[in-house]
């Protein structure tokens, strides 16, 4: 975050340009964004480093029953969180721009994210109940609720307020002891899928409470009516981002009920590695959230486009990266009976690249407080995923579901690019990385490397 004291331009750690040279306040600010983004996809990187070890361990101490279980359990509450949300978020994201309301926010989404849990907790409840849980597993369920929304919005606002650095602790700090916590458990011959389960929302309870302590949100500050207006905001868009969500979940449900189970779980792999090709993008996002939703719609547009070009171009080395590595990869990892996920991944990149450069445009879109134009182009994504995923998943399996999803990515990113590029009065060719940001973004790595 950048502010102006006495004509210089400062950033965080103490460094400064003058605000007479805008030139080298730019670059200073892009090599500072860079840092701050590799520290993200580093802390990242650990997180998906403890999730692996702890899916090994939950796999080889529960088996395929237990391990079952315990993916049902990790499902009924993201379904909970996902649709009990309301995408109060993204209320948080349009009404950030009025910095006079942003302590309420603060307060609110730490009370609003409990309160939306406790309403949300009784239905999770009964899914829990019917999906064969048993008292103790479903009291930790209506406890997770309340938690898992209370993260999502504190989550939110930390990146909001740029402090990504409270966000990269966080979830290091928690996902260690995550991991070290089911690493004793498994060892001491503890380990259940209900156990596991209670250790996943201890994780993300230590998660809310390291936000609590770094962000402060003062409950006195609580605002009924913004909190009213929150939820209206985010329940325009939630129909949309509930379609996005449901995408590759709908489409290994797909491929499991036209295809064959295995096909799933070739797909399943194939998804997963798309996931890692992604996270240098969402890194960058989160970095560029706060930039994009202060200051005039002009200076938002400018942040925008030079998210998307750097978007584009972690897309393009991440999954190029993968491309050349997961024919070895996969097999290495997952046995020679994945082979066959390798395909559906190559089929998923060009899709991948298409929604990340969309990722940050996604975030101008929602300032503009359009949300039925952008419901409209999920709503039409998903149907369309739907329809020609099942024509095609009966001719080709998890191949041509996956050649589906990446042709369907690719139509919704360009139309959100469309819609964007009309909006501001963009040419395309500013979508397109320029020599000078590459060089500035390699120079920071290399820095933060060395």
């Amino acid at each position: 975050m950048t502010g102006s004291t006495g004509g210089v331009r400062t950033r965080r750690g103490g460094e400064s340009a003058p605000a007479s040279h805008p030139g080298g306040g730019r670059a200073a600010r892009t090599r500072g964004a860079a840092r701050a983004i590799l520290d993200t996809i580093m802390a990242r990187g650990m997180v998906t480093a403890s999730t692996a070890v702890v899916g090994v361990i939950t796999a080889r101490t529960l088996l395929p029953e237990g391990r079952g279980r315990y993916a049902v359990l990790i499902a009924i509450a993201w379904a909970g969180l996902v649709l009990g949300g309301l995408s109060a978020d993204q209320g948080q994201v349009v009404l950030w721009t009025d910095s006079g309301r942003r302590p309420a926010l603060t307060a609110n989404a730490l009370v609003l994210g409990v309160l939306l849990g406790v309403v949300a907790a009784p239905a999770v409840g009964v899914v829990t109940v019917l999906a064969g849980a048993g008292p103790a597993c479903t009291a930790v369920m209506l406890v997770s609720v309340p938690i898992l929304i209370a993260w999502e919005y504190l989550c939110g606002i930390a990146l909001l307020r740029n402090r990504t650095d409270v966000l990269n602790r966080a979830t290091i700090l928690a996902s260690l002891l995550w991991c070290a916590s089911v690493i004793a458990t498994a060892l001491a011959g503890w380990l259940t899928a209900e156990l596991a389960f209670a250790l996943w929302t201890v994780y993300e309870l230590v998660t809310v409470v390291f936000f609590v302590i770094a962000l402060r949100p003062d409950v006195r500050r609580f605002d009924l009516g913004l909190a009213r207006r929150t939820v209206g905001v985010g329940l325009r868009y939630h129909l949309g981002l509930v379609c996005t969500q449901l995408l590759p979940r709908i489409e290994i449900l797909l491929v499991n009920t036209f295809g064959s189970t295995s096909q799933a779980g070739l797909y399943a792999v194939a998804v997963t590695l798309a996931d890692l090709a992604r996270i240098p993008v969402e890194a960058l996002v989160k970095v560029a959230l706060p930039r994009q939703v202060e200051g005039d719609r002009l200076r938002a547009a400018q942040i925008t486009l030079r998210a998307a070009r750097g978007a584009f171009l972690m897309a393009v080395v991440s999954v190029g990266g993968l491309t050349v590595l997961a024919p070895t990869l996969v097999p290495l990892v997952y046995g020679d009976a994945f082979r066959g996920s390798v395909v559906p991944f190559f089929c998923l990149t060009p899709g991948v690249v298409a929604l990340s450069v969309a990722r940050p445009i996604w975030i101008f879109l929602v300032r503009l407080d359009r949300p039925w134009t952008v419901t409209t182009m999920s709503v039409s994504a998903l149907a369309l995923d739907v329809l020609l995923g099942v024509f095609f998943i009966r001719l080709w399996g998890a191949t041509g579901c996956a050649a589906v999803s990446s042709a369907v990515l690719t139509t919704l990113a360009a139309a959100q690019c469309a819609w964007f590029l009309r909006v501001t009065g963009t040419p395309v060719r500013r979508l397109l990385p320029r020599w000078s940001e590459i060089a500035t973004s390699l120079s920071a790595a290399g820095t933060r490397g060395g």
